[in-house]
């Protein structure tokens, strides 16, 4: 899953980003996916998605 390329929403708008690390929720075991982003927004540069409730979409996917 590292090194694939995603776009996730920030702010409400869509942001392409790189997955850095993959990881489960402790309780819930939901996937959860770090992600860096190409160009940071405001000063986030990385954040954390769930694809199972955000709108995560892979740029293979397109």
């Amino acid at each position: 899953m590292e090194g694939r390329r995603v776009w996730v929403p920030v702010g409400g708008e869509p942001r392409l980003g790189t997955v850095v690390e993959r990881t489960y929720a402790p309780k819930t075991g939901a996937e959860l996916l770090a992600v860096e982003l190409d160009d940071p927004v405001d000063d986030t540069e990385n954040v954390v998605v769930n694809p199972q409730v955000d709108d995560v979409l892979f740029e293979n996917e397109l």
